[in-house]
């Protein structure tokens, strides 16, 4: 029997690598360290998706306006949030060829390079502008860290609806 708690979930994970530059700008084939944490879906977001998929209208989470955002904020995670929390945020875009969708997972994908966002990273978010817009997750990273312009980071956003 299914247990219909379970249905009609969405679940989402952040995956951060984190690769290291050399002082010659040189980013390492490969990440020194990999952090995965789960998120929380946004009211505002859920609302959006609902509307897009009945076709109420609304601002998709494309390649033209989709971000992955970082910042340094530590408030506990609510679903009433429309923004990342922190002083220090940072929004970018996404990589060619995502978002992207295979069977009921999509998934996002942005570059931060060694120039970006360096500050502590504590929240991150998936957003559908590059300013304002509607936030569709956000989630306190599970081991915080300090970026510098010694590190570049991948962060990847996959969202499994089943």
């Amino acid at each position: 029997m299914t247990n219909l708690s379970d249905q009609g979930r969405v679940r989402g994970i952040f995956t951060l690598e984190l690769f290291d530059v050399t002082r010659r700008g040189i980013v390492a084939p490969t990440p020194h360290e990999v952090i995965k944490f789960s998120n929380l879906s946004a009211n505002a977001g859920l609302q959006l998706e609902a509307d897009l998929l009945i076709g109420a209208g609304g601002t998709v989470f494309s390649n033209a306006n989709a971000y992955i955002g970082a910042g340094n904020g530590t408030t506990a995670v609510s679903a009433a949030h429309t923004d990342l929390q922190g002083a220090s945020k940072t929004r970018k875009a996404m990589n060619a060829t995502f978002p992207s969708r295979s069977g009921q997972t999509m998934t996002w994908k942005s570059d931060f390079a060694s120039g970006d966002a360096n500050y502590s990273w504590e929240e991150m978010a998936v957003f559908n502008a590059s300013t304002s817009g509607v936030m569709l997750c956000r989630a306190l990273v599970a081991a915080p860290f300090t970026k510098t312009s010694a590190l570049a980071i991948t962060a990847t956003y996959t969202r499994t609806v089943s």
